[in-house]
């Protein structure tokens, strides 16, 4: 049996704001979001990709403005953006933009990867994080910060940053955050894995504000609900026909990424994240085969808390069958099937997760 162990060990929090995720090691197990390279974990409204962040001629070396967003930040000449989102509607969580000196060859290297880099891989390069939060309450930097997700774990210190006011966040004696108070707006500047803490007050204190320019307006909510639900069917077609091509055109095209819920609750690990590659190749296997069936109801369904779109679906083998819920977003302005829940009703012998392919490849 193809399945993954259950570990308790070290994780790492993954705090989702405006598409960004800030990553600091929380010492405990924590129901996970798994992030893929190309996509971001932000649900709701879907991501614009027109506003990046640019590094204009006219700016020096390893300088980015993205004016939507309102701010300019200048890092180490060897980042370069990653990625970039604008969530049209949305009063609060605005936007993030994360910059990294992961190569792009380096970058579709992990796609490609058979292996299940998980969180592991994320903290073997730096990066950093600029997420954009609607300062809807009028708070002060400090008062914002200690009533977020990030003072979990976290001492919020009041400082000012290059003369804005200004929390610093210490965990473990490291400031791995700031929040910035501007434009009735907050940033975090966020830095994972860096090999020093001077080197993200370095880069917050060049952090700048600029006059916003207008936000984009978001498409009626209905635009978004029919899009998912047309991948829905697509998939759902796909499926049936166990056409594995036809799948592979529906889905992310770097990694898949799933976690688990067993026995009615979700289970505090890291997920498990394959190349989409990888996966199609062993769903094309496992067709041919004949061992599994693939059941997608195509009605589109709205996850509660986080007003992501999903579909139900049913994997039957010929021992068992799994319900896993397939999630659908609009990335890179296309509607992918990104993501996944897996429902098991217990876990194997002393602690495996029964992943099989074309999930995973090997044994627990």
């Amino acid at each position: 049996m193809k399945t993954r162990t259950l570990a308790t060990l070290a994780v790492v929090l993954l705090i989702v704001v405006g598409g960004a995720a800030l990553l600091y090691v929380a010492r405990a197990q924590v129901p996970a979001t798994v992030v893929s390279p190309t996509a971001s974990a932000s649900p709701a409204a879907s991501p614009s990709s027109s506003p990046s962040p640019s590094a204009s001629p006219a700016l020096p070396p390893g300088t980015f403005e993205n004016r939507i967003l309102g701010y300019r930040i200048t890092l180490p000449v060897a980042y370069r953006i990653r990625s970039s989102s604008i969530n049209a509607g949305q009063p609060e969580q605005l936007g993030s933009d994360a910059f990294s000196v992961r190569t792009v060859a380096e970058e579709r290297a992990d796609c490609v990867s058979n292996e299940s880099p998980g969180i592991g891989s994320v903290l073997k390069h730096e990066f950093v994080t600029v997420a954009v939060i609607g300062n809807v309450g009028g708070l002060s930097a400090v008062q914002w910060a200690t009533g977020s997700p990030y003072a979990r774990l976290h001492t919020v210190e009041a400082v000012s940053v290059g003369g804005y006011e200004a929390a610093r966040l210490v965990q473990q004696g490291i400031a791995d955050a700031f929040v910035i108070s501007a434009n009735d707006r907050m940033y975090v500047v966020a830095n994972s894995n860096a090999p020093s803490s001077q080197r993200l007050a370095d880069i917050a204190a060049s952090f700048r504000a600029l006059p916003p320019s207008p936000f984009p307006t978001a498409p009626p909510a209905q635009v978004a609900r029919d899009a998912a639900s047309n991948l829905g069917q697509r998939l759902a077609q796909a499926f049936a026909a166990k056409d594995a091509n036809a799948v592979s055109g529906l889905m992310t095209d770097c990694r898949i990424a799933a976690s688990e819920n067993i026995g009615g609750r979700p289970i505090g690990t890291e997920g498990i994240s394959r190349s989409s590659a990888a996966f199609i190749a062993a769903l094309r296997d496992r067709f041919t085969k004949g061992d599994l069936t693939v059941t997608v109801n195509p009605a589109v369904q709205v996850q509660a808390g986080t007003a992501q779109f999903f579909v139900r679906s049913e994997w039957k083998e010929p021992d068992r069958t799994i319900p896993i819920d397939l999630f659908l977003r609009e990335l890179d302005g296309r509607w992918q099937w990104t993501s996944a829940v897996h429902y098991y009703p217990s876990m194997v012998g002393s602690g495996c997760i029964p992943y099989r392919s074309p999930w995973v490849s090997g044994a627990c």
